[in-house]
């Protein structure tokens, strides 16, 4: 009998409305939803060509479009066909999920089959359409059935249509055949080149479409190029190295192409419509696919701490897994739920360039220093699933000449889930030529899936083929990467805020995405080139917002803990959360900017909340929870004065009673979010929560100002509910709307603010003003003689000629006059008349001035009155250095006696100038500059370029900087290798008038250390 948790209740009704024999023969159809909103029109167009055509409640989505193939050798299948038959039917049933973000859905459709053949052949070729229409969609499908006139084919196109009726605005990402990891735009249709699906559009009457395509299988995945109708796409299959898509034998049935339809946009996340067309699960007895949370070695290979490689550095060590394993057994609790701990980089052929070695890699044989069944039964005796990593570097021959064995021996070893991955950014190496999307990648990635099955083995894809809805039929096919993670914010720009606001929307209409949330330590403070673009509480809300049955616990043990070892309070709500859903559903939500989502447990509601760059306040009214029922809210939001770029860490944690009758107020921080968790109330220790409101009162507004001056209002604020709140206090200039800035109180908190508004009055007069919808008050702007400010003040030295501009703005009411002098060593050079107009905001010139230095030295110059810039001529040099192999502290002082050390040019690696090879090893620069009594009352900035791995930078003997940290620190070594280094060396360190000496201690792990790429410069900054 089959699993309850996948089948509980089956209703199917299949209602045979007419089958066409002896029908007349018609040239047009149409097939409608069962709720009659949305209707499918089929028709052969006067050149008998097949086209279908959408329309919802009386609006027309999609115009006529065209359908067909073109093959190989032979004619296209598009045009010249009749109907020789047709079929109606309705569909209806409920079915239960394994896992996901529902456990019932209903699958209810009506169905039109139509049977097409060619009219001007004596070999007349034959192929079927189905079309299924959803109370919240569209799927449809070619089938070429086995017939006497074709047998195996080659698909060089597919000619699917997709015909909008207007520029509408979409979402998109540009379509690569071997990667998915692309940040999306919003655009309109007509400026899209071709793009990845799943593509979501917003219409000019604001419905939500979603195009995609649903039960991948045998097939090539489908991208959308934009034709030369801007508002038309037309389906673009992955090819084979030799350009043929699609390669077969009847009979052939390509993907659903899927028309998502929705009001709103959560709309198209709560659709069905992608698992509907998939499948029912072919596993008998899933009881040991387990949705969890998992820990791993990962993050700290991305952030340089650690190496996938071996060696000293090396991150899949047994010391370590066993670390990582103690921590998970200490705050989570395995008796309640699975955990599963992942380890990258246990297996041998990661040394030297794994990217192109795939065939170095063993899925068997372990480092020498991880053991890897003493790393699997240690977690095993604490409850915790171990998770195996396999990574080909795009070797599919090499992985699949090894699957068997390495799947049997995963079981032997008690291990139900691996993780794949295929870093392949060109393609597939082995064999050559092929395309993550193709078909031959496709068959692979179901195939592997197939083959984990005989071994209750679950997979998480890395660098996959999209989603299409398998996991219906397949639930081992846990989650994929397929989009553009976590990891990203390591070693790169990042994603931006809005990224998580459109993924949902997007990609996750694909199906479940493995995001790799949880990072606490979103500053990567030892790695000033990049950091998590989230507030601490957005990292919380994502675990809710993104879905995926396996969710990542990705930080650093340690930076779950505070400064005394205690596991932080926040962190609760990882340990609370699940990870599969009875429902879900998206209160609201706009695509690019916000997102809340709702999910439910049992008798547990989870919320999750995210923000763009935009501070929000968001309402949630609670009445999806019963009535007469007290809950618990646990509230994990955004504290008061973070936001996501300086201050992103702070979590303000409320726990308060609600009912179904309370509304909540989100309040989101500029890159924020907020996480919440509503349980059945058991006790009445916790105070009932009180929406209140932030009440705002005048403390201070000026009667008058001065045309171009800023306008300050100072404001009481005065937060009467017991959580967080925030106001969005909006500017009001003779009723019209100016400008909005939001604030946050704590609870029960009063506090006083003062908004700044610049380049807001300029013409002379009396104005109305208000903030919200307080009393106006009246303010009088009035003249202001014109006023001269300097700024920007840039000097470029080119042979021994210096170029100085800057900037000049008339602030004042009126046109004036001023004399702009060019000061070098404290003495006036030249001046230079300047007229300047008024206007908003001030009315602004630049000045050029040039000067031949008249001999060698240091020259400090300025404009006005703006703070001056030293430079020498000629520059100073910081190309020769010393260079000494080791490591000994002593090289940093001032007076070490570096005479024997070999002299290198820099930029350039260690390997290069200096012969130095050895992986895992130190060492030292040194450089002595001669600085000139002038720069006294100036400190130093040095830029150093890049350094591989990390440094210690010294200046007679004092440390001013350092980029990532040394392998003898707390955190072990992190690396810093794409790090610009720019140091400020302070005054009162300088030594002028004297030989100053630069000393650069350096790590390097593997592969091209030391200073290996600039710029190297000194500059000089007036204090």
């Amino acid at each position: 009998m089959r699993k309850l948790v996948y089948l509980c209740f089956v209703l199917i009704i299949i209602i045979t409305l007419c089958s066409c024999k002896n029908k007349k023969r018609v040239a047009t159809l149409t097939v409608s939803s069962p709720n009659q909103e949305i209707t499918v029109t089929f028709s052969l167009n006067q050149d008998k060509e097949p086209t279908y055509s959408v329309i919802y409640q009386g609006e027309v989505l999609i115009k006529p479009s065209k359908l067909g193939f073109t093959f190989k050798n032979t004619t296209p299948l598009s045009n010249n066909l009749k109907i020789t038959d047709y079929k109606e039917n309705t569909y209806y049933e409920k079915w239960q999920t394994v896992w996901g973000i529902k456990k019932e859905y209903v699958n209810n459709y009506n169905e039109l089959i139509i049977y097409l053949e060619e009219t001007d052949t004596k070999s007349p070729r034959k192929m079927n359409l189905i079309f299924r229409v959803f109370n919240d969609g569209v799927g449809f499908r070619y089938e070429l059935p086995k017939q006497d006139y074709l047998d195996k084919i080659e698909i060089m196109s597919e000619l699917t249509e997709f015909t909008f009726t207007d520029d509408h605005t979409v979402w998109w990402a540009e379509n690569d055949w071997n990667s998915l990891e692309k940040l999306y735009q919003k655009t309109n249709l007509s400026e899209v080149s071709i793009a990845n699906t799943p593509m979501t559009i917003k219409t000019t009457s604001n419905l939500y479409i979603a195009l995609h395509e649903a039960q991948l299988l045998n097939y090539a995945s489908m991208a959308l190029k934009k034709s030369d109708d801007n508002y038309k796409f037309v389906s673009e299959l992955a090819p084979w190295p030799d350009g043929v898509k699609v390669r077969g034998s009847l009979p052939i049935q390509t993907p659903w192409r899927t028309i998502q339809i929705s009001t709103t946009p959560g709309g198209l996340i709560e659709s069905g419509l992608i698992l509907n067309l998939n499948d029912p699960c072919v596993i008998e007895d899933t009881s040991w696919i387990k949705p969890m949370k998992y820990m791993g070695i990962w993050w700290e290979m991305h952030i340089g701490k650690s190496t996938w490689s071996s060696g000293s550095n090396h991150g899949a060590t047994t010391e370590n897994a066993l670390r990582y394993l103690n921590f998970i057994a200490s705050h989570f609790d395995t008796s309640k739920e699975p955990i599963g701990f992942l380890v990258e980089g246990w297996n041998k052929g990661w040394d030297g360039n794994w990217y192109d070695n795939g065939h170095l890699f063993s899925f068997t044989e372990a480092y020498p220093d991880f053991d890897l069944e003493q790393v699997v039964q240690y977690a095993k005796a604490l409850g915790i699933e171990y998770i195996i990593h396999n990574e080909t570097s795009g070797d599919i021959l090499n992985y699949e000449r090894q699957l068997t064995q390495a799947f049997k021996y995963y079981q032997q070893l008690g291990v139900h889930m691996v993780k794949t991955g295929y870093v392949a950014d060109n393609g597939i190496k082995n064999p050559s030529g092929q395309n993550h999307h193709g078909q031959y990648m496709v068959n692979h990635y179901n195939n592997v899936i197939k083959r984990a099955l005989d071994h209750q083995i679950m997979i998480n894809t890395h660098e996959p083929v999209k989603g299409t809805g398998l996991e219906r039929t397949y639930p081992n096919w846990v989650s994929r990467e397929s989009i553009r993670g976590t990891e990203y914010e390591a070693w790169s720009e990042g994603n931006p805020p809005e990224h998580t606001t459109i993924l949902p929307f997007t990609m996750g209409l694909a199906g479940p995405f493995d995001y790799t949330p949880g990072i606490f330590d979103v500053l990567l403070e030892d790695r000033p080139d990049n950091r998590v673009h989230t507030t601490r509480a957005k990292q919380l809300a994502l675990y809710v917002v993104l879905y995926s049955p396996i969710q990542m616990v990705s930080d650093l043990p340690e930076n779950y803990l505070d400064a005394y070892g205690e596991l932080l309070p926040e962190f609760k709500f990882i340990r609370d959360v699940p990870t599969t859903w009875d429902d879900t559903f998206v209160p609201h939500g706009e695509i690019g900017d916000y997102i809340t989502v709702v999910r439910r447990k049992d008798d547990e509601f989870f919320i999750g909340s995210i923000t763009d760059e935009e501070a929000r306040e968001l309402t949630l009214p609670l009445n999806f929870l019963d009535s007469n029922k007290e809950y618990v809210a646990e509230i994990y939001a955004d504290s008061k004065d973070v936001e996501w770029e300086t201050n992103p860490n702070g979590v303000s944690i409320s726990i308060v009673k609600v009912t179904n009758e309370d509304t909540l107020t989100l309040s989101l921080a500029k890159g924020g979010g907020e996480a919440i968790r509503i349980y059945p109330a058991k006790n009445n220790s916790y105070p009932k929560y009180q929406k209140g409101d932030i009440v705002v009162t005048y403390h201070d507004v000026p009667s008058s100002i001065k045309s171009n001056d800023t306008l300050e209002i100072t404001l009481n604020l005065t937060n009467t509910s017991n959580v967080i709140k925030g106001k969005k206090l909006s500017l009001y200039i003779n009723d019209k709307l100016i400008d909005n800035q939001v604030f946050r109180l704590n609870p029960y908190a009063s506090e006083q603010v003062t908004l700044s508004y610049d380049k807001l009055f300029f013409d002379v007069g009396t104005y109305r003003i208000k903030i919200n919808d307080l009393e106006e008050r009246t303010i009088i702007v009035n003249a202001k003689e014109a006023t001269f400010i300097y700024s920007d003040l840039k000097v470029h030295l080119i042979d021994n000629i210096l170029y100085i501009t800057a900037t000049i703005t008339n602030t004042g009411t009126y046109p004036g006059s001023t004399k702009v002098p060019l000061i070098i060593n404290k003495q006036v050079i030249e001046e230079r008349e300047l007229n300047l107009s008024s206007k908003l905001g001030g009315y602004s010139k630049n000045v050029t001035f040039t000067y031949q230095l008249p001999s060698d030295g240091f020259y400090e110059i300025t404009v006005g009155d703006l703070s001056p810039i030293l430079i020498s001529h000629p520059e100073l040099e910081l190309n020769l250095w010393k260079f000494q192999k080791g490591d000994n502290l002593i090289y940093k002082e001032l007076d070490y006696d570096d005479s024997s050390w070999q002299e290198v040019i820099l930029p350039g690696s260690w390997e290069e100038t200096s012969n130095y090879y050895e992986d895992y090893v130190f060492g030292w620069y040194r450089k002595a500059i001669y600085l000139p009594p002038e720069l006294a009352g100036y400190s130093i900035r040095i830029t150093l370029g890049k350094i591989d791995d990390c440094d210690e930078t010294y200046f007679n003997g004092y440390l001013i900087g350092s980029s990532g940290t040394m392998p003898d620190g707390n955190r072990g070594m992190i690396s810093a290798w794409q790090t610009v280094r720019i140091y400020t060396v302070p005054s009162q360190l300088i030594k002028p008038g004297q030989v100053n000496v630069i000393s650069i201690r350096v790590y390097d792990a593997t592969v091209g250390g030391g200073l290996y790429e600039g710029p190297l410069k000194i500059e000089f900054i007036k204090e």
